[in-house]
Order: C-alpha cells, then sequence, then structure tokens
C-alpha cells in the first residue's frame, strides 16, 4: 500500500519522474509526504505505508532488527518500486529517499537493488556492514548515494554512517561523501528537504 501524489502541476496520467520516500519508525505516509508540499518539480511522490503498526504510525521492521530483517524488507520495497513503475507512467528509473528507517532501507535498495532505482538519498539512516557486499558488483549500473546525516542525532549517531560511507566508496559503489549538517539531532531539516 502506498500514497501516491503528483507536484508541480502535474496531472495523474502524466509521465512523470518518481520519487519513492519511505518514512521512519512511527510514522504515516501521510504525515510524511507533507515534507513534499511546494515541491515545484514535475514530479510523482510515492510513500509506501509500512507494514507494522507501532505507537501510532508504522515501522519496517523491529526498533532492534537483523541485518536480516532489513535485507528482507528492502528486498520487498525493490519489488514494489518495479510494480509502481509498472503501474503508473514513469520517466527513468525511480528515486529512493527515506528517513530514518526509511534511510536504513535506501542505502539497502541501493546496495542490494540497484537495478530498482536511479538514485538513493538516505536520511539519517545506516546500514549493518554485514548488508554490504564486499565489492561493488561489475557490470551493472548502480545508483549513486548522496546521503545526509545531522551531526548531533543521537538516535541513529552519525560514526557508523560515516564510516558506511567511506565503506561503499572503498567498496566500489558511487557513493559521495556524507552531506554532515552541524547541530542537527535525528530530523529533517529544510536544507535538508532542498
Amino acid at each position: 500500500e502506498a500514497l501516491v501524489r503528483v507536484t508541480g502541476g502535474a496531472a495523474e496520467g502524466d509521465t512523470l519522474p518518481m520519487v519513492v520516500a519511505v518514512h521512519g519508525l512511527g510514522d504515516t505516509p501521510e504525515a510524511f509526504v507533507e515534507l513534499f508540499d511546494g515541491f515545484a518539480a514535475r514530479a510523482r511522490i510515492v510513500v509506501p505505508r509500512a507494514p507494522e503498526p507501532y505507537h501510532g504510525g508504522f515501522g519496517w521492521f523491529p526498533f532492534e532488527s537483523t541485518p536480516d530483517d532489513i535485507g528482507a524488507r528492502a528486498d520487498q520495497l525493490a519489488e514494489a518500486i518495479v510494480a509502481w513503475r509498472a503501474r503508473h507512467p514513469t520517466r527513468g528509473a525511480p528515486v529512493i529517499t527515506g528517513f530514518s528507517q526509511g534511510g536504513m532501507l535506501s542505502f539497502a535498495v541501493a546496495v542490494r537493488r540497484p537495478d530498482a532505482v536511479s538514485a538513493a538519498f538516505p536520511v539519517s539512516g545506516r546500514l549493518p556492514m554485514s548488508l554490504v557486499p564486499a565489492a561493488a558488483p561489475s557490470g551493472t549500473r548502480l545508483a549513486p548515494i548522496r546521503a545526509m546525516h545531522g551531526t548531533e542525532d543521537r538516535l541513529i549517531e552519525i560514526g557508523p554512517t560515516r564510516a558506511l560511507v567511506e565503506t561503499l566508496r572503498a567498496r566500489g559503489f558511487p557513493a559521495e561523501p556524507l552531506r554532515e549538517h552541524p547541530g542537527v539531532a535525528h530530523t529533517i531539516t529544510r536544507a535538508m528537504q532542498d
């Protein structure tokens, strides 16, 4: 299940770039899609609903999750992205972004299923190192990764995300250096949205 919105004055039937926006633990698609209010670009925003109820919202996997939980959910999400792309007139491969657990899934989809997306923009997420292959697959188009994280995040601390991005780069994945946002806690700021 997903909430779908078009932006920038586009019509529902238009062929549009797709942005898959993955909410975090305890959030809802209805609240998360508000980050795209006023988004000027013509695009289709797809905000999937996590399957597990969690404190008035939803979660993708348990708070104390295992790498297998994250990997399995990322594989399911990649399959859903392929289905949404087939269902809606889409220009190019979708872009994935997400916050917190959604950031984790953005990393995981980009690494495990780069065929499903054209780029990943994880925010305040990380990925267990056991889910990162020893080397980027050769002969496959890889999704560029442009991660962001607040330096004062105490829920998902920035240190492991820094290490993850550097490991991805060292192993041949097209990850840009981590975009660090000084003084920012576990949230999405206007600068991150921009």
